[in-house]
């Protein structure tokens, strides 16, 4: 892929490639948006108004458990009134060797929507936004869904893969490890919100590299992600699958709203040096700073006594 002017490291799909005809010829074709370029982030405001995952209402996602009930995975108020119900259109298959994991892990972590998947399998999952007052579908005008955490096991043949479906653009770090494969991403599709990609990993992983927060991706976790943005939609459908693993295991597929492949990414205490005679608070690497860089003005905020 040739990385197109970008935001920061990322870099974006959905720039339009046309060209226009001289003095009183045609208009040339409108190109479609491009959310690598901070200009149209801002303009859409897809940084003030992203998709929040920290409330799980219901948890039984194809009827695996451990909540009773509709066959689904809800997340309460992503948005104003609004909730993201999460369905399996095909078996669905979670890990089963670990008592203390599986679909215990479906659910949210640090801001980010996790569904767990049995290595060797793989589920149709249809993402759809709701009225949280009437539970009918409800469509945004515009909305991001950040995929993290593109890796895969130990074994060289193993591979993650989550393929995408009705998206206008999506946008990937220029040092991205994500392999983009049978991709529908010509000007017309993605100006019809029908654009298609499947990102799938090229390197291991490990829970130790996972992320802990959407706005402050580091190197090696804005690589492995893909930012993806839809238009006047209020469903969309991924599937994801983990396949060739040496042994059987289960995996996560992590996925939140906008990112820093997008967004300022945020400054975390974690990153502030303290004075001699303090240290870093307990929850450094969760609190943000005032500023980006944190400053002194962020040190009564970071640091307490030593």
């Amino acid at each position: 892929m040739i990385p197109r002017a970008s935001m920061g490291n990322s870099m974006g799909m959905g720039m339009g490639r046309g060209h226009g005809m001289g003095a009183g010829g045609p208009e040339p074709p409108v190109p479609p948006i491009d959310i690598s370029e901070p200009e149209v982030v801002g303009e859409l405001a897809l940084c003030e108004t992203s998709l929040v995952f920290d409330n799980v209402l219901h948890s039984n996602l194809g009827g695996a458990g451990p909540d009773a009930g509709s066959a689904d995975l809800t997340f309460g108020g992503v948005a104003p009134g609004t909730n993201l119900v999460i369905t399996a259109l095909s078996a669905y298959t979670p890990n089963s060797l670990n008592p203390s994991g599986g679909i215990l892990r479906n659910g949210a972590r640090n801001g980010f929507g996790v569904v767990n998947l049995a290595s060797g399998s793989g589920v149709d999952l249809n993402f759809q936004l709701q009225d949280a007052a009437t539970g009918a579908p409800k469509v945004m005008d515009n909305f991001v869904i950040t995929f993290v955490d593109g890796d895969h096991g130990m074994s060289h043949e193993s591979r993650e893969a989550v393929t995408v479906s009705g998206f206008s653009a999506y946008t990937l770090d220029t040092e991205s490890t994500l392999n983009v494969e049978n991709a529908r991403d010509d000007d017309m599709s993605l100006l019809a919100g029908n654009g298609m990609a499947t990102f799938v990993s090229t390197l291991r992983g490990s829970k130790q590299d996972n992320p802990e927060s959407s706005l402050a991706l580091s190197r090696l976790q804005s690589r492995r992600s893909v930012s993806i943005l839809f238009e006047n939609k209020s469903e969309f459908v991924a599937t994801a699958s983990e396949q060739d693993y040496a042994n059987p295991q289960g995996r996560n597929i992590f996925f939140t709203g906008a990112s820093n492949l997008i967004c300022p990414r945020e400054a975390r205490c974690s990153s502030y040096v303290c004075p001699i005679n303090m240290r870093q608070r307990q929850n450094a690497e969760f609190t943000v700073c005032t500023s980006r860089p944190c400053t002194a003005l962020d040190q009564d905020l970071c640091c307490v006594a030593a």
